[in-house]
């Protein structure tokens, strides 16, 4: 919270990352001043190692994007019925595996076998003992919003008696907010197996204004319910989505089969692919660009599960949400937080198990172009405020001495380096190479690497410029169906957005970094700021997600 007392080391790592990023910034020119040569290996290095990053996220997010495409088309729900005759359906994957031409669905169809094969004896496989707990916080968004979200949930093909849906508003939301809620319980209450219409209360002793605090008071409602019911937590999924967040047709089916069989499913929390579609055809180019870009990060890091931290809309074990203490009620990232609490609790054994289901939410869109530039950048500065993670997480490191040792410094490094990376890397692309030309003068000018400086540089990243093209390929495959009363020239839009990248990773990317990181720095802590939900026309479909479904078996 911004009046917690810190101590003398959370500040330290408070201020490490603004200073390091800083020290980048401006030793950069005056290293390129004093000692170009020193500053031209280096960005040399750095261009290298930026291009070889690129290749490996560009692979990353090809196998992501194509494993995604499988899993589309696979019956989850399906595949929850057969687990009641568990070897038949292993018989029914080995033959599936012999005669499967399409390697994609081999390889699926094996790596699922695999998970069965090692699934013990007196495992519960018994998918209809699963509920689905659905928290839905909501502030001030508009009504259409909210049902379209809601409405996705029935329209899955998960039976929705097995869902308790539970909306919470914010009492600081106004009589309109509650008038929104009484209308959506009035509509779809009856719709579920419960619905639970929540007041969040405004000023609780230490909580602050931010989404946890919602949720956290929404799943503690959700508790005294279960109690009541006599249902046990360990049979109890619970997703915590945005106002905006729309499912696929299998996401439950799918959560649901993953859960029975994955190892130490209370161990893990199930991450889908987030897809800012709903309204992508209605936001503007740089908008777009920002949107797509964030989802295409998800689809890499579902491809390394090693790295993978929970992110927005995501799920998890009742249980163990019960057994850390629901999510913090005084912190704004309390999505990847949450992963953070369950690593420490479970001494490192831990992890973000990636679901390959879809879940679409609202790209940024304001009332107007610039309502719109400025609401986007205070996205990017509401997450760039993750960077706290640092000041919470390494001192829980520090105590818990039964993590692994290399758990902790591989996890240390990996949140320092993001963050750093995040508010310097573009801004270092898109300069550093013209710093020891600009600042060396006559001591570096008539030197054989200043010949050869920007010929190497403008190499690398001619070369980088193709998986820029690839990720142009990547969206125009994931993008939903232009609608009707858009013409071909917005389809054309969408691939001529990317040439706006170079300008949209530095405004929307480093600077709103690091101006979290220098609030940060010098103890300016922020509140949370709750994204617009605008869009220009009602949804009618669930924004493309159904897909085409085959049978598991």
């Amino acid at each position: 919270m911004p009046n917690q007392q810190r101590d003398f080391f959370t500040r330290f790592l408070e201020i490490l990352p603004g200073v390091s990023t800083w020290t980048t910034l401006i030793g950069a020119p005056i290293l390129s001043y004093f000692h170009p040569a020193w500053i031209s290996v280096y960005i040399i290095a750095f261009d290298l190692y930026w291009f070889l990053k690129g290749a490996n996220v560009a692979a990353h997010l090809l196998h992501s994007n194509s494993v995604l495409k499988y899993h589309q088309r696979i019956d989850w729900l399906k595949g929850c019925q057969q687990l009641s005759n568990l070897d038949s359906l292993k018989n029914d994957l080995r033959h599936k595996i012999s005669i499967e031409k399409i390697r994609g669905f081999r390889k699926l169809y094996s790596e699922q076998l695999q998970r069965l094969e090692q699934i013990k004896d007196n495992r519960n496989l018994d998918w209809t003992r699963v509920y689905h707990l659905i928290v839905l916080p909501t502030y001030k968004e508009p009504l259409n919003v909210l049902e379209s979200s809601i409405q996705s949930y029935l329209d899955a093909d998960y039976p929705a008696n097995k869902i308790i849906m539970a909306v919470g508003t914010e009492e600081r939301g106004g009589e309109g907010a509650i008038k929104n809620a009484a209308i959506l319980k009035e509509k779809y209450g009856q719709l579920f197996y419960k619905f639970l219409s929540v007041i969040h209360p405004d000023g609780i002793p230490g909580e602050a204004k931010v989404k946890g605090a919602n949720a956290t008071y929404m799943a503690r409602q959700a508790q005294r319910f279960l109690d009541e019911q006599q249902i046990p937590y360990e049979d109890v999924i619970i997703s915590n989505f945005d106002s905006d967040t729309m499912v696929a047709k299998n996401y439950f089916a799918h959560l649901t089969y993953d859960f029975l069989t994955i190892d130490k499913p209370h161990q893990a929390s199930y991450q889908p692919m987030p897809m800012f579609h709903n309204n992508i055809w209605d936001t503007p180019a740089i908008a777009r660009v920002i949107a797509t870009s964030s989802s295409f990060w998800q689809l890499v890091e579902a491809s390394r599960p090693d790295r993978l931290v929970t992110f927005s809309s995501h799920s998890m074990s009742f249980k163990t949400l019960v057994d850390v203490g629901f999510w913090r009620v005084d912190i704004i990232p309390e999505d990847s937080h949450i992963f953070w609490q369950c690593f420490t609790h479970y001494n490192g054994d831990y992890r973000s198990h990636p679901l390959f289901s879809v879940v679409s939410m609202d790209a940024v869109l304001g009332e107007s172009y610039i309502g719109t530039l400025v609401a986007q950048y205070k996205q990017k500065r509401r997450w760039a405020w993750g960077v706290t993670e640092i000041s919470m997480v390494v001192p829980e490191f520090i105590r818990n001495k039964k993590i692994p040792l290399w758990k902790r410094l591989l996890w240390t490094e990996r949140l320092f380096e993001g963050h750093y990376f995040w508010a310097t890397a573009s801004i270092m692309l898109a300069l550093l190479g013209w710093l020891p030309l600009i600042f060396g003068g006559d001591r570096f000018g008539d030197s054989v690497l200043a010949a050869n400086l920007p010929f190497m540089t403008r190499t690398i990243m001619t070369t980088a410029t193709g998986f820029l093209i690839f990720s142009m390929y990547v969206n125009m495959v994931l993008l939903t169906p232009r609608p009707a009363h858009y013409g071909k020239w917005k389809s054309a839009t969408m691939i001529l957005q990317w040439l706006l990248t170079p300008i949209v990773s530095s405004i929307f990317g480093s600077f709103p970094a690091i101006d979290a990181q220098t609030r940060l720095m010098f103890g300016r802590y922020m509140e949370f700021w709750v994204t617009p939900k605008i869009r220009k026309d009602k949804l009618e479909t669930n924004s493309g997600l159904q897909g085409e479904a085959v049978k598991l078996k």
